[in-house]
């Protein structure tokens, strides 16, 4: 007895060490991180500011937090990790974004963001349209563009085309900055395009889109849906026999659709593949519009108009960064992959594509990415969303495709 008593002491010690140290285990680490917010020269100070917010997204477990900006600070307590910050604003005249990305939490810090400040753009991407559906079925691409303002706009000369990744040369993982950018900059001030480089015929007034009205651009203008399926293939989701622009490139092999009757956007340049046709997983788009009426044309035959990659020498079409229209962020639904390709002052924030599970990457799920809806004018015609910023601008995940179809409530 008096072996089993003298026992009891240690074993409830043994207890109390095991309770203290599980309750150690479940405490987790958090740091405190401050943001201060730098105005534009635009902006006097943060009195002019409506709303401003800050999101905070954990590149590895896509935990996101969103914190207001009061008087041009906000605090977030986080867990030890990668984050990116982005600060997203507006003004009666502008909006205000600002990023910092790739940002190592492992104590509590501050960090600056300066906003640059913008205004919404004319012609806008009001929904794309390229993750393709089994089997490996990607040519019932779309993109649809759309005039954002009360005026007639002219889609003359305006380029589209697909910005390049930015790999290092003989990496082929997207999990890394663009080789292109310095800081979230193109350093030498130009965005590099890759694949097909397309853009529309005119001389300046010869193809107007009407306000608040949109054009489809068909990768190829066939009822898509009406395809004969082989047993493991699924039907595409959209008809372009009406669309109103085709991409044609007649130097591809297979050979490309071509429609008659259906006016053709202008081949300019190609690298590879088959006519504008982002990678199905997303990547970054965008319309542009060379300045003093530069035709585009012209431009691809300067022989600045083309840089090989850093490092390489795999040629890009690249195009001045103040030139730019619209662009989208489209990065694959994998975390690991989100690094920017597009400057803040053009789309501060990134959007994705994701399968049925709403967690994998979205490749061959028939969705498109579509724009939402700020609300309508006088007489009933949609104003899209547009802050610079996909991450707020689209429908969070993709969903059915609407070539064509401009919504009548807001989202």
């Amino acid at each position: 007895m008096k072996k089993i008593f003298s026992l009891l002491p240690l074993l409830a010690m043994f207890i109390g060490f095991t309770s203290c140290s599980n309750d150690d285990d479940d405490e987790v680490i958090r740091h405190e991180v401050t943001v201060n917010v730098n105005l534009p020269s635009e902006v006097k100070n943060f009195s002019e500011v409506k709303s401003m917010a800050l999101t905070v997204f954990n590149t590895a477990t896509s935990e996101e937090k969103v914190a207001q900006v009061s008087n041009g600070s906000a605090t977030v307590t986080v867990a030890p990790g990668t984050y990116n910050f982005t600060v997203s604003g507006e003004t009666a005249d502008f909006n205000l974004n600002g990023v910092k990305t790739g940002i190592d939490v492992f104590a509590d810090k501050t960090v600056e963001i300066d906003v640059i400040a913008t205004v919404g753009s004319t012609l806008v991407f009001k929904e794309v349209y390229f993750s393709g559906v089994p089997d490996f079925y990607f040519q019932d691409a779309f993109y649809e563009i759309y005039n954002n303002t009360d005026e007639v706009q002219y889609l003359d000369g305006v380029i589209m085309g697909v910005v390049d990744y930015g790999l290092a040369v003989g990496t082929w993982n997207k999990d890394q900055a663009s080789v292109w950018m310095t800081d979230g900059m193109y350093t030498n001030g130009k965005y590099p395009l890759t694949s097909h480089i397309q853009c529309f015929p005119g001389n300046g007034t010869d193809f107007p889109i009407q306000p608040r009205t949109s054009i489809v651009v068909a990768s190829n203008p066939i009822n898509h849906s009406a395809r004969q399926l082989a047993e493991a293939d699924k039907k595409s989701p959209v008809d372009l026999s009406d669309a109103d622009w085709q991409l044609y490139a007649d130097n591809t092999t297979p050979a490309d659709t071509r429609v008659d009757g259906i006016p053709n956007m202008t081949l300019i340049w190609k690298n590879w593949g088959r006519e504008m046709m982002p990678a199905t997983e997303g990547q970054p788009i965008v319309l542009a519009r060379l300045k003093d009426g530069k035709s585009p044309v012209d431009y691809a035959a300067e022989p600045s108009s083309v840089a090989p990659v850093p490092g390489g020498t795999t040629n890009c079409f690249v195009i001045p960064a103040d030139c730019i229209l619209d662009a989208i962020e489209i990065v694959p639904a994998d975390p690991a992959f989100h690094f920017k390709r597009i400057e803040a002052k053009d789309d501060a924030g990134m959007i994705w594509y994701t399968g049925a599970d709403g967690v994998s990457n979205g490749e061959y799920s028939g969705k498109s990415l579509r724009r939402k809806v700020a609300g309508f004018t006088a007489d009933g015609k949609a104003i899209l969303k547009d802050t610079n910023n996909s991450s707020n601008d689209f429908v969070a995940g993709g969903g059915t495709p609407t070539p064509g179809v401009i919504p009548t409530v807001a989202d």
